[in-house]
């Protein structure tokens, strides 16, 4: 008996030790679940370099964005950015199978399946892309792989070609996801490049970001096809009669489609998108705000997600308007790839977006319209609350296990990028004390690389290319050629504290004292 009366005696002794060392200023190390992935993410535009017929390449042509060269020449130099990241413990590593390489040349019947006797593959590409992959798993990591990453085959997409007057497109391209039989394509080449490499691959990103890629290229004019809808997103405006709304069906479609054929070749697949989420805030005690906010989150990071895991789609982006039912489309991820790089304000605004009326306080919009006259405050809120809370609400709202697809920090500052990387992955961890199943981070990116419409102006890399660090505007006269010293040099302390967390699967409590807070 007296033995029983002591154990809880010092338990409560512990307990209270335990307190006071908190207060006294010990700081817990913060732990991931086992099996937890760290890795990096790429593109195959912004770091290969070297190619020539898709439609990126061809609005580079036309003068509307800074050339990429050889970006940072990783189609040659793979191997020694995973020696890299084998070296900071990290155990993922996310590309791009680029689509125009692998198929360069419109397949002669664009809806029948792909083989490697068909002219329109080229089997040269694929069997680089075996040697890629085979290299990443010889280092240790696991690939993730993205079909399409905001570029098309010309064959689909030509902006150069695009008629004004006849609406059309005269070199025969399909008009991009205007045209539902991309869609058909896109699968076709998806099933393909999952019978190559479906015992060397488990996860599969089929498109990423479909929704910006949709308001850059079909909203704002400012990525390929260059088609401006900024006003009413039904307008019935572009080839084939199609308005934003259709684009944004012929996107889910053609991931539906994909998740279907890679699932035929390898039902153990995981196959996702990779979705931008922004976290949308009200602006505080204003009610109009928080109804723009609860809209704008509808339509921008509920509406297709909840087309591929229950088949409705909401046509009229609202949530109070018809919706459309399509079962074949519902139940297409076996995860969410989520990237996250802000949380933004919203305001309601009835003259653009419409019928959403309301638009997020972002650098995107601003390159079209100055966000104050938006009613935009100067500064939105820190991102690290936002990306808990979007975690949470994917969480709560589809019960399936997500994955970081992206997060990155694109300043010129590395301790900003160090405090960036811990308290991000912080906000992480709180989502996944509140019940989400996360499967891993995965920061963008791994070298300073080419970002779209701002060139070489960013640096969101973890390792500096030697040559671009003098890079302080868009363009730069910076063309990545053969003369380029690409070597890779690393961004501190950014590694070594980021390889400590991998390392160790957790956060330590001296990495949380300097640069989580």
């Amino acid at each position: 008996m007296e033995r029983q009366r002591v154990l809880p005696i010092l338990m409560i002794a512990l307990g209270m030790l335990t307190s006071c060392s908190s207060k006294s200023g010990g700081t817990a190390p913060i732990n991931f679940p086992k099996g937890f992935l760290w890795g990096v993410s790429t593109a195959a535009e912004q770091s290969e370099g070297g190619i020539t017929n898709n439609d990126w390449y061809a609005w580079e042509q036309m003068g509307n964005t800074p050339p990429v060269g050889l970006a940072d020449d990783f189609y040659h130099l793979y191997a020694q950015d995973f020696t890299n990241a084998q070296a900071m413990h990290l155990n993922a590593f996310r590309l791009t199978f680029e689509w125009s390489r692998v198929v360069p040349t419109r397949p002669a019947d664009i809806y029948a399946p792909l083989s490697v006797s068909d002219p329109a593959v080229d089997m040269t590409a694929v069997a680089h892309y075996h040697d890629i992959i085979n290299s990443l798993i010889a280092h240790g990591l696991t690939p993730v792989v993205t079909l399409t990453h905001y570029t098309v085959p010309q064959w689909v997409d030509n902006p150069g070609a695009y008629d004004k007057a006849s609406n059309s497109f005269t070199d025969g391209s399909l008009g991009g996801w205007t045209n539902t039989a991309t869609a058909y394509a896109f699968a076709n080449y998806a099933g393909f490049m999952a019978q190559q490499f479906s015992t060397t691959v488990k996860y599969w990103l089929t498109e990423n970001e479909p929704l910006p890629d949709t308001l850059a290229g079909y909203v704002l004019g400012q990525y390929p096809p260059g088609f401006m809808n900024i006003s009413y997103l039904t307008a019935t405006t572009m080839p084939f009669s199609a308005s934003v709304v259709t684009v944004v069906k012929n996107m889910i479609m053609g991931h539906a489609l994909a998740y279907h054929e890679i699932h035929a070749v390898e039902p153990g697949a995981m196959v996702s998108i990779a979705k931008n989420s922004i976290f949308a805030s009200a602006r505080p005690n204003d009610p109009a705000s928080t109804a723009a906010a609860n809209a704008f989150d509808h339509a921008y990071n509920l509406t297709y997600l909840d087309a591929v895991t229950k088949g409705v789609f909401d046509d009229g982006l609202t949530g109070t308007t018809n919706t459309e039912i399509h079962p074949e489309w519902a139940n297409t991820l076996d995860y969410i790839g989520v990237n996250y790089y802000s949380d933004d304000y919203v305001v309601p605004f009835a003259g653009i977006l419409i019928p959403i009326n309301a638009v997020p306080c972002d650098p995107t919009i601003g390159a079209v319209i100055p966000l104050g006259s938006l009613g935009c405050p100067a500064q939105n809120p820190p991102e690290t609350q936002g990306l808990t809370e979007i975690l949470v609400e994917y969480a709560q709202r589809y019960h399936l296990p997500m994955l970081i697809t992206e997060n990155g920090y694109g300043k010129a500052d590395p301790v900003g990028k160090t405090k960036y990387i811990v308290q991000n992955i912080m906000a992480v961890k709180d989502a996944i004390d509140q019940g989400a199943d996360i499967l891993g981070y995965m920061y963008w990116t791994m070298d300073y690389d080419y970002e779209w419409t701002s060139g070489y102006a960013q640096n969101f890399g973890l390792f500096y290319v030697d040559d671009f660090t003098s890079c302080t505007k868009p363009d730069c006269g910076l063309v990545p050629n053969t003369a380029t010293d690409f070597a890779r040099t690393p961004v501190q302390p950014a590694v070594d504290v980021y390889s400590s967390i991998a390392a160790g699967n957790s956060i330590s409590p001296s990495i949380i004292d300097q640069y989580g807070h």
